[in-house]
């Protein structure tokens, strides 16, 4: 597996990083304005976390398009290193970032969910998503 193909998917693994902590900034600060009833500043944020989201899922594109460059079995690999759950240990420097930067991202949607999921109950106790 060529390194310059790894230091590519790491790139945009980095840009999906950035939006997820933005992402979940921004899930917290509603969280914060919620509490002060703040409506108007609600449908802000919500507006702003989904522009957020829309640029994760063109770096999630754009990952998946560098993986289709791969073999199966090398895209299958670097595919569990982004997501955290790779069994094999990562075979190169390159390799290792790849699979830290995926369990960064992993740990991030993690505190992400659990705030919102704090957030729903809240606003909508029995009717909301998590239940």
């Amino acid at each position: 597996m060529e390194d310059s193909m790894l230091v590519e998917i790491l790139k945009e693994m980095q840009k999906k990083y950035m939006c997820i902590v933005e992402i979940e900034r921004i899930t917290r600060e509603m969280g914060d304005v919620l509490s002060r009833n703040d409506r108007e500043s609600v449908q802000m944020l919500l507006g702003m976390r989904q522009d957020e989201m829309n640029k994760a899922d063109v770096c999630i594109r754009n990952i998946e398009y560098l993986l289709s460059a791969l073999s199966p079995e090398d895209s299958s690999q670097v595919r569990e290193w982004l997501n955290g759950d790779g069994d094999r240990n990562p075979d190169s420097p390159m390799a290792t970032k790849l699979a830290e930067k995926g369990m960064s991202i992993k740990l991030a949607l993690k505190r992400t969910i659990e705030a919102d999921r704090h957030i729903s109950m809240r606003l909508s106790g029995k009717d909301s998503y998590y239940q």
